[in-house]
């Protein structure tokens, strides 16, 4: 959790990225995700009064709609699969994850509604199948035409929606249990603490440097997961 959260207060974005795979280690898939996004949503609120400020919400609200519409398919294939095949799953999508980040890959095509839901939709699912949706959305706010700062207020924005749209699919999915909640809980606290080291980290360490250190953390936590 700790890692998960550094890495996250450090980028604005990835923790669910470390957290899931790592996590899988120790408990049930499903229970994976489900502590990952009831910690996320303590992480998530000591950042999201920026997104509100910054955040470029013509784009955001067809792309949170779209998480809430694609959601439901995406928790369905968490609850029904097999966990050893979800495990495996997840494993695959954080290195898939993890290469896109790394070679720095963006969208750079339009920018309408339609391409917000389709990003959004792919998000919603994979989010829902394996708790990490945040690499469409980086692939798609980060190549905005706009600031920096509005990029990533608008990331930030995009990824409070589909945290807090994921955590209710969970509860009405069934996939939410009570030990799950409170382990959320109880370790969402100190999770608050790693983002806001990740944030002080960001200005202290070589960017480039950190930023390998977080791949090769993804990575590592991949290859732990598709190989248990």
């Amino acid at each position: 959790m700790l890692l998960s959260g550094i890495a996250h207060g450090y980028s604005g974005f990835g923790g669910a990225l470390l957290m899931v795979p790592l996590l899988g280690l120790f408990l049930s898939p499903v229970e994976a995700v489900a502590v990952t996004n009831v910690a996320a949503v303590f992480g998530q609120l000591s950042v999201a009064r920026q997104a509100v400020r910054n955040a470029v919400w013509a784009e955001c609200l067809p792309f949170i709609v779209a998480i809430a519409v694609a959601m439901p398919l995406g928790v369905m294939v968490l609850v029904k699969s097999e966990a050893e095949l979800l495990r495996r799953i997840v494993g695959a999508s954080t290195l898939t994850a993890a290469t896109i980040l790394g070679l720095g890959w963006t969208y750079k095509g339009a920018r309408t509604v339609l391409t917000s839901g389709f990003f959004g939709g792919l998000c919603g699912f994979l989010a829902g199948a394996t708790g990490q949706g945040g690499p469409p959305a980086v692939v798609y706010f980060m190549a905005a035409p706009v600031e920096a700062r509005q990029q990533r207020g608008s990331l930030i924005a995009a990824i409070t929606g589909m945290v807090f749209v994921t955590l209710a699919f969970l509860a009405v999915g069934g996939a939410l249990s009570r030990h799950s909640l409170l382990l959320g809980c109880l370790v969402g606290l100190p999770y608050i603490v790693a983002v806001r080291t990740g944030n002080r980290l960001f200005e202290i360490l070589p960017k480039q440097n950190y930023r390998r250190a977080t791949l090769l953390l993804l990575f590592a936590a991949g290859l732990a997961a598709l190989f248990r």
